[in-house]
């Protein structure tokens, strides 16, 4: 919903010529604070264009502390309403966009931003693109900064360092879509002590970045890395409380020690090495997510030992090898005394295999919820392996609600799984919980 100041703005600009001079007059004589705020709720360039307005509103819009810009604005038509002529619009509308921005910095008043938003959109035949201007914001000392920039060229882009020196900034997030490779950042410095959550999406980290990272962010408390290259081997935090992986391929053995940390997501395409928890013994909420790209090479996983406090866990292994690989680890595994759901998915028979899961259900004696996911292979349905009883001789008293589906889902309602395979699963379950109060089938 519009903001009623950002609606009243939008009329001044947009419908002037309708008002009567009265109401310009009236929302001008408005004290300087007041219109500040009001135009902090437009775009950069609707809150610079108000200085048309009246000599009142020359240059109220260089106070204002908020940097909102996108390069779309700057073209006369939308990409998909190009005619011919689409090329050397969208070349004008590049070129308004810097001349706007060198003007905007050139003209501001020295004062400090609060937020600076910027969606950039990189054309093929800008080859020489850059964002160097980013180190002019950063001068500014915002506490908020977001950057969404997509690239048609192929290549990695240069930011600009001073970004990451940038002693007020609590809030950071940078998406750099290339298309191809990711955008490798490796800043000379990262000096960031007021940085609460950092948030970056399509670039390439190495081990100097992380270094830097964790001893430049001293108060760094969220990290969030979404569709990105992994190349370091370690991420240790003292003060870190949520770390979210998603959609990232990891390029080395990988350690991560937080002691601190609540809330782990992790989606990971393993390309070489493996991964391992240590010192996390505040974790409450855990999702891993595994998929394996190693050829012949065998992931190391040292996962379990480290989960015993959580209270709920979310387990998706892409690949049996995962599954053999994530068992070798259940020695380490000491009870999960606080779990109260679980959820286990992957793309094996866990009817017939039930190994995992019945290892995890006895070191879990408060558990509440039990969720499996799983894969129906192809062929008869097998007998469990007769190792599961000798090797985990227990039976569950009691589970509120087992929850049973396909790992990809079901369909109009309908689970894909076969009669039979659910039949072999609650006869499965049968052995090793007593009584379960609600069964769900999806």
């Amino acid at each position: 919903m519009q903001d009623p100041s950002q609606k009243m703005l939008h009329k001044i600009l947009f419908e002037r010529r309708k008002m009567k001079n009265s109401e310009v007059c009236r929302i001008g004589s408005l004290p300087d604070e007041v219109l500040i705020h009001i135009l902090s709720f437009l775009s950069t360039k609707e809150a610079v264009q108000t200085c048309v307005l009246s000599k009142r509103w020359k240059n109220i819009w260089a106070a204002v502390p908020v940097v909102d810009i996108k390069n779309k604005d700057f073209s006369v038509f939308e990409d998909h309403d190009c005619s011919g002529d689409c090329n050397e619009e969208l070349r004008m509308a590049v070129a308004r966009f810097e001349r706007f921005m060198t003007g905007f910095l050139d003209n501001r008043a020295p004062t400090n931003l609060d937020r600076v938003c910027c969606v950039r959109h990189i054309h093929s035949f800008e080859l020489d693109a850059s964002v160097g201007w980013l180190d002019r914001v950063a001068l500014l000392m915002p506490q908020l900064i977001k950057i969404f920039i997509t690239s048609d060229t192929g290549h990695s882009l240069d930011m600009p360092h001073l970004v990451f020196s940038c002693a007020s900034l609590q809030y950071l997030s940078m998406s750099l879509y290339t298309g191809i490779n990711n955008t490798s950042i490796r800043p000379v410095l990262i000096n960031l002590p007021s940085l609460k959550i950092l948030e970056l999406t399509f670039v390439e980290l190495h081990d100097d970045f992380a270094q830097m990272l964790f001893k430049g962010c001293p108060s760094l408390e969220r990290l969030k890395l979404h569709h990105c290259d992994l190349n370091f081997s370690g991420i240790s935090s003292e003060v870190l409380k949520e770390l979210t992986l998603h959609r990232c391929h990891l390029y080395e053995q990988m350690q991560i020690s937080c002691p601190n940390l609540v809330s782990l997501f992790m989606r990971i395409f393993l390309q070489k090495g493996g991964i391992s928890l240590t010192n996390m013994s505040s974790l409450v909420k855990v999702v891993i997510i595994l998929y394996v790209y190693l050829g012949d090479d065998v992931p190391n996983l040292n996962l379990l030992g480290s989960l015993s406090n959580a209270a709920k866990l979310e387990l998706f292994l892409g690949t049996p090898m995962l599954k053999e690989q994530l068992e070798k680890d259940i020695p380490n595994c000491i009870n999960f005394n606080n779990l109260k759901k679980l959820v286990v998915a992957g793309k094996w028979d866990m009817s017939y295999d039930f190994y995992l899961i019945a290892c995890l259900l006895k070191r879990s004696p408060n558990l509440k919820e039990v969720n499996l996911f799983f894969y129906e292979s192809q062929g008869q349905i097998q007998e469990p392996k007769q190792d599961v009883s000798g090797d985990v001789l227990f039976q569950y008293e009691y589970l509120e609600t087992v929850k049973i589906g396909h790992v990809y889902g079901g369909i109009n309602g309908q689970s894909k799984l076969s009669s039979e395979l659910i039949n072999a699963m609650i006869k499965t379950l049968g052995t090793y919980v007593k009584k379960i109060g609600n069964m769900i089938i999806t």
